[in-house]
């Protein structure tokens, strides 16, 4: 299910569109609440017909094109486009299969959207709300006559087709978009790295980057609220090295907290940045404990262990730590840029990727020490992240088996590319927490070598 949110709809249906109710529908008849770019009424439902089935994937293009917005099957208005009477359609499973369908079928590239049934007293009869996602892939096109491309979009309540002109210019602003969110992505990396405490550590850094970003208040309470969020917990699921948040704190746009003793040290094993948007960025130490990676303690010269478990487990935790910001302070939905970098790493001090399962002192594995940060990009759904399933777990495995991959190892041991988990790369004393998570979350644990 994708999650629509506006707040200027929330207001007007006075809940989230994700838990509307009949009657929060029918305020918009007591409302007057008239047609608008985001909001659409439509008296009965689409038919079959060949118009009646571009209608609707017109509709739906239209709103992913321009600001995303709500389509409301069974509500009629008057000559002024106000809500006035709500006739109602009859709701049926086959009837939501039959629209997805269609939708599917004749929209190109595909947007995100749900279709949500709110039945009345009657529980066969009701709305449907159409929930349609303002798209970061716009333009999307309505295939007509199975060869012509139309792309529409909402001009005020109504909707209008762009010219050839307007669907290149639509097509150059996605191409400069994705360019830009590869830079905001590494620049929100580089903002958090200035606070972390690089003298004795390396971190794991974890960013995400809503395609649709919210809106986040930050004041008073708001920050006294994050701080008891936050001060001595710990966002793993494990908890390998005992890292624990002791404090959180504002930055410019953000909210922000850290691991260290002090309130004015940098962060020692923890960081993170929380920005209005629903960006954010979470770093994680490795060798908590462990001898300075600087020190002549190392035979073979100075060097960072990166532990595969701990790497794992940093992953989760980030990804979902940053989702629920994302999702629960800020509002924002849809899909997210995520990326995932090892840091500080240099000619001097080489990264090497090590196990503790056979060897509590650690065995290295791997063909080549990385000498450059190594870093790796995908994309996910922030509700799939947020709510720490399967999802969660391959997103993970996508990131972690691209920066496995730069220590010569196809892939990550802990976990597969269906979001799973492999039992026997957890550490003996670690698996019944695992086990415990993932039985919690939906996640199977398999018994798989690789």
């Amino acid at each position: 299910m994708v999650t629509y949110r506006s707040a200027r709809l929330e207001r007007l249906l006075g809940a989230p569109v994700a838990e509307a109710q009949h009657s929060h529908v029918l305020g918009l008849i007591a409302g007057a609440v008239p047609e608008d770019f985001d909001l659409d009424y439509k008296r009965e439902l689409y038919g079959n017909g060949g118009s009646d089935r571009r209608s609707l994937c017109s509709d739906v293009a239209a709103m992913a094109n321009t600001a995303g917005g709500l389509i409301i099957l069974g509500m009629d208005e008057d000559a002024h486009g106000v809500a006035a009477t709500a006739p109602e359609v009859d709701l049926s499973d086959d009837e939501k299969r039959r629209m997805l369908q269609i939708i599917a079928s004749g929209v190109s590239p595909l947007p995100q959207f749900d279709v949500i049934p709110i039945p009345g007293g009657n529980p066969d009869r009701g709305f449907y709300l159409i929930s349609v996602l303002r798209s970061p892939e716009a333009p999307h096109a309505v295939i007509v006559n199975n060869e012509t491309l139309r792309f529409p979009r909402r001009n005020g309540s109504t909707t209008v087709y762009l010219t050839q002109a307007e669907v290149r210019a639509a097509y150059l602003a996605q191409f400069t978009a994705d360019g830009d969110r590869a830079g905001r992505i590494v620049g929100l990396d580089s903002a958090l790295t200035v606070d972390l405490d690089v003298s004795e550590q390396t971190y794991l850094v974890v960013s995400l980057l809503p395609d649709l970003g919210g809106s986040m208040n930050i004041d008073t309470a708001a920050l006294q609220t994050f701080q008891q969020q936050v001060a001595g917990r710990s966002p793993f699921i494990v908890g390998y090295n005992g890292s624990r948040w002791t404090r959180g704190q504002v930055g410019p746009g953000c909210l922000t907290a850290n691991g260290s003793s002090n309130p004015g040290d940098k962060a020692k094993w923890l960081a993170c940045h929380l920005h209005k948007s629903g960006a954010g960025v979470f770093a994680s130490a490795f060798d908590r404990g462990m001898p300075n990676p600087m020190s002549s303690a190392y035979a073979d010269g100075p060097l960072t262990n990166v532990g595969d478990e701990l790497l794992a487990e940093s992953l989760l935790a980030g990804l979902r730590f940053l989702a629920a910001h994302a999702r629960d302070r800020s509002g924002a939905s849809g899909n997210a840029l995520l990326r995932a970098s090892i840091f500080p790493v240099a000619d001097e001090v080489p990264a090497r990727l090590i196990q503790y399962r056979a060897y509590s002192g650690g065995d290295e594995y791997g063909t080549r020490r990385v000498t450059v940060p190594p870093s790796a990009t995908t994309v996910a759904d922030i509700d799939d992240l947020a709510a720490e399933g399967p999802e969660l777990v391959a997103a993970a495995y996508r990131l972690g088996s691209e920066l496995f991959q730069a220590f010569g190892i196809a892939e990550i041991p802990q976990m597969t590319a269906a979001g799973e988990f492999r039992q026997r790369y957890w550490l003996s004393q670690a698996r019944p927490t695992v086990e415990a998570w993932a039985k919690k979350n939906g996640v199977s644990m398999i018994d798989e070598k690789i």
